[in-house]
């Protein structure tokens, strides 16, 4: 039996007749496999730890071998394994061992994830323990694409039913129509029914533009396509848009001179821009600003898993408001059909015509908002090449190398959203660079006193201090850092002279792995 630095390895195990394993041997094998692999004694305790299993969990395996393996895991479940593993090592039941199962695991960084685990025991014990294999899989990128196939699943479900419902509205509707026609003539002697018969005539037309909302959810019309230009649709409709809004409200368009075409029915984005524009005006009672951007984003393999949409050219629309914002639970239903946070004003229709047009129109829509500082949705559209008739985003899979972006410096990232923090920290990592986190202002500036940075990558809006706060801080105590701010609103606007300039370079969430590193490595150029 050999022993070092608390881990344990028995090469008589992993003998035959013919082949012997050493030291060596067994830590490639483990290094090797695809699925995170953690092995314990009967105490709880880590002795094996995998080169997967340090990507998974964001641990070195010094730092986690000798220790209990409810490290990695956050309450309840850390409290109550202890009591589990006692109990099947004193009784049998098997309550973990030898059951695959989706658990709750958490990172190094804090984050809590969805893992998929399953458990085995080793036939024989070693050094008198009894030793327990685990085998451990992020599944939180699966965990979501079940979740949009389940919305589409739903939203289909929910068309075909409202389709059938809708046409049969519609004949009631038309006999409701056709007689209150009916009556009217008949009661042109009789003024005083004039009344009833024009709330019944408005009545009925509500009904019919309810019905024709509901039909529009699984109605296709690929012969009303056309290739766009959502520059000159948005200069042809900005007064109508204006027109839309109080006059509390500003209008800001922005657009990209250079904006590639898209292939839609003109009619319906149309409509889709209305409907955001009513809705943002709602969520600015006491006035605000509007503001509408147009670029141009080239999508790779691994960002197209961020954004659920097929590799390729895209062009992005994002419509953001400074209104009052939603809640992660409110954004989680606000696609889906009749949900209405406007009460008996709305049908609940709006944004599940608008989702539904995006997804027939093969892009994606995503939103970002935050109580209290309002909300941005942005819209991905295929881009379309005229004399290919083609759309780029279908045929084409865009380049997946940065390898041009690598770079050398000290990188501060500054995010309260821990996810988030930790993918930035692995893109500028794995292309070289030397990154530092932090999840509020205050430790950002903790750690500039500690350490030498270079370029500081932060959030605009964070918890009591606020990124253009924190750049006004930097800016004038350490001069030489270059400031990079991003935000999930292209509009977000600085309110200090020194946010000015940083203000015309915001990053757009979500950035893709490219923006992110052309932007780092033009910054500290």
């Amino acid at each position: 039996m050999t022993t070092h630095s608390g881990k344990l390895y028995k090469a008589e195990l992993f003998m035959t007749e013919k082949i012997t394993f050493d030291e060596r041997d067994f830590k490639a094998i483990l290094d090797g496999m695809v699925d995170g692999v953690i092995t314990i004694n009967q105490k709880g305790i880590v002795l094996t730890f995998n080169k997967t299993a340090e990507t998974i969990f964001g641990y070195d395996s010094e730092e986690i071998i000798g220790k209990n393996v409810s490290l990695l895991m956050p309450e309840p479940q850390k409290s109550a394994h202890d009591s589990y593993l006692n109990n099947h090592i004193n009784t049998g039941e098997n309550h973990i061992i030898g059951i695959g199962r989706d658990v709750t695991a958490l990172r190094k960084s804090g984050e809590t994830f969805a893992m998929r685990l399953s458990v085995i025991e080793y036939p024989a014990k070693i050094q008198g323990d009894r030793w327990f294999i685990g085998s451990c899989r992020d599944i939180t990128l699966q965990k979501q694409q079940e979740e949009q196939l389940k919305r589409s699943l739903k939203m289909d479900a929910i068309g075909k039913l409202t389709s059938g419902i809708a046409h049969d509205y519609n004949n009631i509707i038309g006999v409701i129509s056709g007689f209150s026609e009916l009556l009217a003539k008949r009661a042109e002697k009789h003024p005083e029914f004039h009344e009833y018969i024009n709330h019944i005539r408005k009545a009925a037309d509500r009904a019919s533009n309810l019905t024709s909302q509901l039909l529009s959810i699984t109605r296709k019309r690929k012969d009303d396509e056309e290739e766009t230009d959502i520059n000159s649709l948005l200069e042809n409709n900005k007064e109508v848009i204006a027109k839309s809004l109080t006059s509390s409200i500003k209008l800001y368009i922005t657009t990209d001179k250079e904006l590639w075409p898209v292939f839609v029915e003109k009619g319906r984005l149309e409509d889709t821009i209305l409907n955001l524009s009513i809705n943002a005006m709602h969520a600015m009672p006491e006035g605000g600003e509007l503001g509408m951007t147009t670029s141009n984003y080239e999508i790779n393999s691994v960002d197209s898993q961020v954004l659920q949409i097929t590799p390729g050219d895209y062009v992005k629309l994002a419509v953001s408001d400074t209104g009052i914002g939603m809640t992660e639970e409110i954004v989680c239903r606000i696609f889906e059909p009749f949900y209405s946070t406007k009460g008996e004003s709305g049908t609940g229709l709006g944004l599940s015509q608008v989702f539904n047009f995006i997804d027939k129109s093969k892009g994606s829509i995503k939103v970002y908002s935050e109580p209290g500082h309002g909300t941005c949705f942005s819209i991905y559209l295929p881009r379309y090449i005229a004399d290919k008739n083609t759309i780029v985003a279908d045929k084409k899979t865009a380049k997946t190398t940065t390898d041009e972006l690598h770079g050398l410096g000290q990188i501060l990232v500054v995010d309260d959203e821990k996810t988030l923090l930790t993918l930035v920290e692995n893109i500028l990592s794995s292309h070289d660079y030397d990154v530092y986190c932090a999840s509020n202002a205050n430790e950002a500036l903790n750690i500039l006193e500690n350490h030498p940075i270079d370029a500081v990558l932060s959030d605009i809006i964070m918890p009591d201090i606020d990124g253009y706060e924190l750049a006004h801080m930097i800016h004038y105590k350490y001069p030489h850092i270059k400031i990079q701010l991003y935000s999930g609103f292209d509009n977000a606007k600085g309110k200090s002279v020194t946010s000015k300039s940083l203000a015309e370079d915001i990053l757009a969430k979500p950035f893709t792995t490219k923006q992110l590193l052309t932007k780092i490595k033009k910054l500290l150029d």
